[in-house]
């Protein structure tokens, strides 16, 4: 009875009916209780707070106080109206306007897996709006890189870019094979107006090497510096 009642509040949802603030509520409560009826602690949690905006802005405690709201799913509808408000927020997208920047943004980024190269597509702030990975089982080695690289950019427009190639283990010092995708890389930014900052090569032990600060490849004739966009 559950499950047949919550398909026909998501198909509400996928085919642009009217939904009720407390239908949507109970849509975002699923993921927090998967069997309970979630219907009447939806009812409370939006009458209390007056809105789903209300709710998703009030704090773990103030959301635990409502009836049938537990400690776990009061901490869930917080987290969530944090993430909500992250993603809405300028401040809360990282700023890299320089290498020590990116650096420490790349380092401060889980260990890959696997062998991969990422795109962090940045605004004209310097705000890494969109990070783009690309390994053997997303299709950098499955096709050709200047098509897969190609139609990322496109797709996104970033004003800025900056690229990491990274190795799961050992160090990442680059080599003619490396130099050949940065330059790829380079013709790709410049076709879809995007400003390439920098390409690294970084490795499991932590060894960073910046093209741009060694003259290399595409920056070989540019003026090399710490601050992007010299």
């Amino acid at each position: 009875m559950h499950e047949g009642h919550r398909n026909r509040l998501v198909s509400k949802v996928k085919h642009g009916e009217i939904v009720y603030e407390h239908e949507l509520m109970e849509i975002l409560l699923f993921n927090a209780c998967p069997r309970k009826d979630l219907n009447a602690v939806a009812h409370a949690v939006v009458s209390r707070f007056g809105s789903i905006e209300g709710a998703l802005g009030a704090t773990a405690e103030e959301l635990a106080e409502v009836d049938g709201v537990g400690e776990n799913m009061a901490e869930y509808i917080a987290v969530l109206g944090k993430a909500l408000r992250a993603a809405g927020n300028e401040e809360g997208f990282a700023v890299v306007s320089n290498i020590r920047d990116f650096k420490n943004y790349i380092l401060s980024r889980p260990a890959p897996e696997c062998d991969r190269l990422e795109l962090y597509c940045l605004d004209k702030d310097g705000r890494v709006r969109r990070i783009c990975v690309f390994n053997a089982k997303s299709g950098l080695r499955a096709a050709p890189a200047e098509t897969v690289i190609l139609k990322t950019i496109s797709a996104h427009r970033p004003y800025g870019l900056f690229v990491a190639s990274r190795i799961k283990r050992g160090n990442r010092r680059p080599d003619a094979a490396e130099d050949a995708l940065c330059e790829r890389v380079g013709k790709i930014a410049k076709v879809c107006g995007a400003n390439l900052y920098d390409y690294c090569t970084v490795g499991s032990d932590g060894e960073f090497y910046s093209y741009k600060m060694a003259g290399r490849g595409v920056f070989a004739d540019k003026v090399t510096g710490d601050v992007y966009g010299e």
